[in-house]
This record gives structure tokens, C-alpha cells and sequence, in this order.
């Protein structure tokens, strides 16, 4: 495979190297204050899948990035079309290491073309600067770390190889596997049932206890630490406790003002705020929806009862 490239001046790869069973691996590290990589595209058609992990911050593309670069989380795999290159940029300090593994038409056509799992996700990634993500878990995550502390010999050594190919051979299985599964579509009657979609709700759900009582509190901040669509944390949160997201958490905001309201030492207005409302009738209509009653009537029939 040729590598086709119109940057000189970038890094090269840590090592290249032809597995036994077809596939070509390379693999980056990099410890820089500002990162500007861009995987080259390859000179024949097929998918490049990439896996990253680093400490920093990173923003990546498909093709130009004439559309703008995406924020990445760490610990992602990323498949995108081979014939497109994939720009890693951070202008803050970063430490990277990548691994991609290029998956030749040829290889496709033998081993995945026939598989119904895999044509939706060829069919995702129809469309310039496509990519489709998945996260890695903690056995993914040491694999990948024994790919990219590999060291290259002189001499070809077979079982070295052999290691890495099996490593990256689960990585890539994973990878497939995981994202059928979403791609194919959960519903709330069948759960969830990928493992790294239920660390992310356990994750998130863990994230919002904590604080969901902050008044600077937000759905987005909660995108933002997990790198993860709003549709996709409603599409989870719908199939595992029937209520978007943003239902989710003003649920819990609301019953712990109905706790408050009973313990009867603070003001309604006092509760509000301190359970994230900066708006009194805002929360008065919240509080009004999920208990057919206002806080201040609650208040008057807990009064009635003490």
C-alpha cells in the first residue's frame, strides 16, 4: 500500500508493519505541545480504522476539515474512508499515541462484504468526511496498549507479529461489533445491551447525582465530559429509564425539592434555587408536572400533617 501525503514536514509513524493475515498497522506516538497530525490517505480504496488514546485536548476530521473538527474523547476507535485522510489538531500539549489498520477493498471483499452487520456500516459512511466512533473499554484499552508499546526488530520476528495481529484482530471485532449494535438500533423493550453503552449511562448517571444541583448544571456540560451526542444520550437514557435525558434530571431535581419541602426548614424559594433553578416559576411549573400540585400547596398539606 502507498501512503499518499502533502504533508512532509509531519511526524512519521512510530512503526509500519504487514500482518500475517493481510492487514496493514501503524502506529503514532507523539508528546508535543501542539499537535498538527494528519494520517495520510491511502493510495487504494478501503477503511482506516483508527484507534487513539492520549492525555490533552483533540479535535479530528475526515478529508479537508473544511467542515470543522469534532472533539474526541479519549479511548476511541474511529473508521473512516481510507481514501481520506484523518487530521488530529490540538493547540494545547498533548500526549497521543494512534494506531491504524488499513482494511484493503481486497480484504473487505473476502472477509466483511457478505457479513449484514457490516453493510450498515458501509452505508454509514457514504458522504465526504464521514466517521463512525466507538469506545473502548478497559480490555480494549490494554490491548491497544500493548499494540503501541510494541518495538519493531531489525529482523522480522513471526510470533511478535502474530501477538499484534491477535490483538488488533479483537480490536477490529470489537469495533464491528459494537458498532452494529448501535447502528442496528436498541429498543426500549429489548434494553441495551452494549458494554460500553451501559459504562457510559453508569457514567453519566453518576455525573448527574453528583451535579444535578449546581445552578451552572447543564445537558451540555454533560456532552461535553463524555464527548457524546444529545441524540444518542436520549436514545439510551429512553431505553433505559423511559425519559429523555433532560426529563431525567429534572426528576431528580424535583424530588429532592419534595424532600426538602417535607424536611420544612428552608423556603420554597431558598429550595429552587438550591436545586439548580434560577427561575422560581420555572420550577413551580416542573415541580406542578410531575406532582399535580404546586410546591407552596405541597407545603401546606405537609404543614397540615406535622
Amino acid at each position: 500500500m502507498t501512503f499518499i501525503t502533502n504533508h512532509p514536514n509531519h511526524p512519521p509513524p512510530r512503526f509500519t508493519e504487514k500482518l500475517p493475515v493481510g492487514l496493514q498497522i501503524t502506529c503514532w506516538k507523539e508528546s508535543v505541545d501542539e499537535l498538527n497530525l494528519s494520517i495520510p490517505a491511502a493510495g487504494e480504496n478501503g477503511l482506516l480504522l483508527t484507534f487513539i488514546n492520549y492525555k490533552g485536548d483533540l479535535h479530528i476530521a475526515s478529508g479537508d476539515g473544511k467542515d470543522g473538527l469534532f472533539q474526541a474523547s479519549p479511548g476511541l476507535g474511529l473508521l473512516s474512508l481510507a481514501t481520506q485522510p484523518l487530521l488530529l489538531r490540538s493547540t494545547d500539549p498533548i500526549q497521543l499515541a494512534a494506531v491504524t489498520l488499513f482494511i484493503s477493498s481486497d480484504w473487505i471483499d473476502v472477509f466483511l462484504k457478505r457479513n449484514p452487520n457490516f453493510q450498515k456500516i458501509d452505508q454509514a459512511l457514504e458522504g465526504e468526511g464521514s466517521i463512525i466512533t466507538c469506545r473502548l473499554g478497559r480490555r480494549q484499552l490494554t490491548l491497544f496498549s500493548a499494540i503501541a508499546g510494541h518495538i519493531p526488530q531489525p529482523e522480522a520476528d513471526t510470533s511478535s507479529l502474530l501477538e499484534i495481529q491477535n490483538h488488533a484482530l479483537c480490536l477490529l471485532e470489537h469495533f464491528f461489533c459494537s458498532r452494529h449494535r448501535n447502528l442496528a438500533g436498541v429498543n426500549a423493550s429489548t434494553g441495551i445491551d452494549n458494554e460500553d453503552d451501559l459504562s457510559l449511562i453508569r457514567e453519566v448517571e453518576s455525573y448527574i447525582s453528583e451535579y444535578y444541583c449546581s445552578d451552572t448544571f447543564t445537558v451540555d456540560s454533560i456532552l461535553k465530559k463524555t464527548y457524546t451526542s444529545y441524540h444518542k444520550l436520549n436514545f439510551l437514557f429512553k431505553s433505559i429509564h423511559g425519559m429523555t435525558i433532560s426529563e431525567y434530571i429534572r426528576n431528580k431535581r424535583i424530588e429532592k425539592s419534595r424532600e426538602m419541602i417535607a424536611d420544612n426548614v428552608k423556603s420554597i424559594s431558598q429550595i429552587a434555587y438550591e436545586i439548580g433553578y434560577s427561575s422560581i416559576s420555572n420550577y413551580i411549573l416542573a415541580f406542578k408536572k410531575i406532582y399535580r400540585i404546586t410546591p407552596g400547596k405541597y407545603k401546606k398539606q405537609m404543614d397540615n400533617l406535622a
